[in-house]
């Protein structure tokens, strides 16, 4: 059971990821913001859902008459979603065992031994790379577009560095619809660090999001993390 934070109270196996999910000490700033940001009955999409800390929250938050995506290209981590989905007796949540992206279409995903480290070929191999698989991608566009998803009141985004072409991928469903989104931009090296950074901020802005840095999730001098809250205006 989570003990503090957005999510206490719900019943979570954080199985091999980080284990301040149990806790509710992971990622409090975006805890936050969804608990502040999240009412019930709204959409909310989770993408880059690890195993399903902030898609349990996010259930919580939206009830029985909102609506939960999960998009998780891991098979063992979507797994793990589905269960924690179960141990709380949700039935607004849908997983989406799939890589959102730009397109649709079939990529190569390095899974890496950390559970929320894996990332599609296109961004680079990570270190702790352990096995290479074939995902299915998906845009987020052409789910609107299609009415397989009901537009999103709020999107978060954590997806190891693929973060521009999820964005580039969903650009007419955020000029359509206008949701928030809460979006992670991490490298070990500062300068590409900055890059995505402002290259995603740069993509948002034109969309005339004002872009909100939230506090930092980490304190750890080796690798760069930020959390972003983009606001249409």
């Amino acid at each position: 059971m989570i003990l503090t934070g957005a999510g206490r109270g719900l019943r979570f196996n954080p199985a091999a990821a980080n284990p301040g999910y149990a806790l509710g000490t992971n990622e409090k700033p975006v805890q936050k913001a969804i608990a502040h940001y999240l009412r019930p009955g709204q959409v909310f999409y989770d993408i880059g859902a690890n195993v399903g800390f902030f898609t349990a929250i996010a259930a919580k938050r939206v009830g029985p008459t909102g609506f939960v995506y999960a998009f998780e290209p891991v098979p063992e981590n979507a797994q793990s979603i589905r269960h924690n989905i179960n141990l709380n007796g949700f039935s607004q949540v849908t997983v989406f065992e799939q890589a959102v992206s730009d397109k649709s279409g079939v990529g190569a995903l390095f899974v890496t031994h950390y559970a929320g480290g894996s990332t599609l070929s296109t961004v680079g191999k990570p270190s702790d790379t352990r096995e290479v698989i074939n995902v299915s991608l998906i845009s987020i566009d052409d789910l609107v577009t299609r009415r397989t998803l009901l537009p999103p009141s709020l999107v978060k985004i954590d997806v190891e560095g693929a973060e521009l072409d999820v964005l580039k991928g969903m650009r007419h469903t955020l000029k359509k619809h206008r949701p928030l989104l809460i979006y992670e931009i991490d490298d070990g090296n500062n300068e590409r660090f900055r890059q995505k950074q402002n290259s995603c901020e740069a993509f948002l802005k034109n969309l005339d999001y004002t872009i909100i840095a939230l506090e930092d999730s980490y304190q750890d001098n080796l690798w760069f993390v930020a959390n972003f809250l983009a606001r249409p205006q």
